[in-house]
C-alpha cells in the first residue's frame, strides 16, 4: 500500500469514529430524548448505530497490515524470448549450387528444419556458402505495479479529498456543539402557537377526558334470527301492503345498540385524572386542549380546579387589556421536526406577570369557557404561577 493510499485509509477510518462518538455522545448525554420520541426503534438505533459505526472503523484499524500484504501489486511478467540463432545452432545452411554458374549456395537449416536449396544452373562457378547467425534474444519483463483507487478520497488530487472530508466531519461536528434541544420561540410561533383548533380531533383519543367507549360500557349480544325458509311457490302479498307506507309501517324495529355509553361525570373526572394533595386536577395541556371541542366535559370540568406544568409566552390575541399569558406544550409523533404546539390562554384579571419567554412555569387556576370568535376556548383562570424546571420530557411523545 502506497504512502497516500495509507494516509487516505487512516483519515477514513477517523471519519467514521467521529461519526461513531457524535452518535453515542448524543445517546449517552440523553440529548436525543429532545429529537426522538421513546417509543419505537428510533433512540435505539441511535445506539445501534454508533456502536456499528465504531466496530468497523476499529475493524479497518486494527486490520490495516493485513490490507497492505493483500495490496494491489499485480507483476505482469511478459517474457518475450526470440531466439533466431543463425549458425550451426540454429542450422541454416544457405547453400545455392549454381551449376552452370558455379555458384553453390546451399542453405542447410539442420536444426531449424528449413532447407532452402537453390540450384542455379547456366552461370559461372562461383560457391557462395553463407553463414549466417542470427541471435535475437528479447526479454520483454513488465512489472505493473497497480494502486486502484476506491471512492472520491482515493481518487481525487488533494484539494478533493480535503473537500469531502470537510462535508463529512465539519457539519456534523458543528451540529453536535452547536445545535438547540429546544424551539425558539419564533419556531413555535411559526408553527401555530396562536392559531389553535380546539375543535379539531387529531389527536383527541390520546388526550380526551372522556372517552367514547368507558370501561364500564356494556356490550349487547345478540343471536342472529334464524333466516325464513321460501315457499316453494311465490304467495302473493296481502291486500294491506300493496302501498308503500304501509310496508314500512309494518317494518321491524331497528336492533337494540351494541354499545351502552353513559355521560361523563365529575366521578368519572377524579377516576381518570390524578389530584394533588390540594385537590387540583392535574392535567397537560393537551388535555385541557381538547376539552375545548366537549361540550360534555366543559359542563363537568368548569369551575373546578386545575394545575398544569408548561412553557410560557405573552398572549398576542383577545387580550388588549394584557391580562394574559399564553402556555403550551409541544407534541412530537415521530421526530422534534415535526412538533407541534398545543396552547391555552392563562388570564390574571389583571396585568400578567413577566416571564423569560419559553420559560417553564406551573399554572394554578380555575377552568372557564369562553366563546371567542367561532371558537369555545379553554381558559385557566390563574390563582398562581411559579417557574419551576422542565419535566424529563420537555417535549410530549
Amino acid at each position: 500500500m502506497s504512502g497516500t493510499r495509507t494516509t487516505i485509509h487512516f483519515l477514513s477510518i477517523l471519519i467514521m469514529l467521529v461519526w461513531s462518538a457524535v452518535l453515542l455522545y448524543f445517546y449517552a448525554s440523553g440529548r436525543v430524548n429532545a429529537y426522538l420520541p421513546p417509543d419505537g426503534i428510533f433512540r435505539d438505533m441511535v445506539l445501534i448505530a454508533g456502536i456499528g459505526m465504531g466496530i468497523v472503523a476499529l475493524f479497518n484499524l486494527f486490520t490495516t497490515q493485513a490490507e497492505n500484504a493483500a495490496c494491489c501489486d499485480h507483476d505482469h511478467g511478459h517474457d518475450h524470448h526470440h531466439d533466431h540463432d543463425h549458425k550451426e545452432g540454429c542450422g541454416h545452411d544457405h547453400s545455392h549450387d549454381h551449376k552452370d554458374c558455379g555458384h553453390d549456395h546451399s542453405h542447410d537449416h539442420a536444426d531449424c528444419g528449413h532447407d532452402h536449396g537453390h540450384k542455379h544452373e547456366g552461370c559461372c562457378g562461383h560457391d557462395h556458402g553463407h553463414a549466417h547467425s542470427h541471435d535475437h534474444a528479447h526479454d520483454h519483463g513488465h512489472v505493473h505495479s497497480h494502486d486502484h483507487g476506491h471512492g472520491i478520497l482515493e481518487e481525487s488530487a488533494w484539494p478533493g479529498r480535503i473537500a469531502a472530508m470537510l462535508m463529512l466531519v465539519a457539519p456534523l461536528t458543528w451540529a453536535a456543539f452547536n445545535t438547540p434541544d429546544r424551539y425558539s420561540a419564533n419556531a413555535v410561533v411559526n408553527k401555530g402557537l396562536y392559531i389553535p383548533n380546539y375543535e379539531d380531533k387529531t389527536n383527541a383519543d390520546k388526550f380526551a377526558l372522556r372517552q367514547d367507549k368507558p370501561a364500564n360500557a356494556t356490550k349487547v349480544d345478540r343471536a342472529p334470527p334464524a333466516p325464513t325458509p321460501m315457499p316453494a311457490t311465490a304467495i302473493p302479498p296481502p291486500e294491506q301492503f300493496n302501498k308503500a307506507e304501509n310496508v314500512a309501517k309494518a317494518s321491524p324495529p331497528p336492533p337494540d345498540k351494541a354499545q351502552s355509553y353513559g355521560s361523563f361525570t365529575l366521578e368519572d373526572l377524579k377516576k381518570q385524572v390524578p389530584q394533588s394533595k390540594e385537590g387540583n386536577f392535574i392535567l397537560e395541556v393537551p388535555e385541557i386542549y381538547y376539552t375545548g371541542g366537549d361540550l360534555e366535559v366543559q359542563k363537568v370540568i368548569t369551575g373546578q380546579f386545575v394545575e398544569t406544568t408548561a412553557q410560557v409566552l405573552p398572549e398576542k390575541v383577545n387580550n388588549k387589556n394584557g391580562h394574559r399569558l399564553r402556555v403550551f406544550r409541544l407534541m412530537v409523533q415521530c421526530c422534534a421536526a415535526d412538533a407541534r404546539p398545543y396552547s391555552i390562554p392563562v388570564d390574571f384579571g389583571k396585568k400578567a406577570p413577566d416571564f423569560k419567554e419559553m420559560s417553564w412555569v406551573k399554572v394554578t387556576g380555575k377552568m372557564t369557557y369562553k366563546k371567542e370568535g367561532d371558537q369555545v376556548v379553554p381558559i385557566i383562570e390563574a390563582t398562581k404561577i411559579e417557574e419551576t424546571t422542565a419535566p424529563a420530557d420537555a417535549m410530549i411523545y
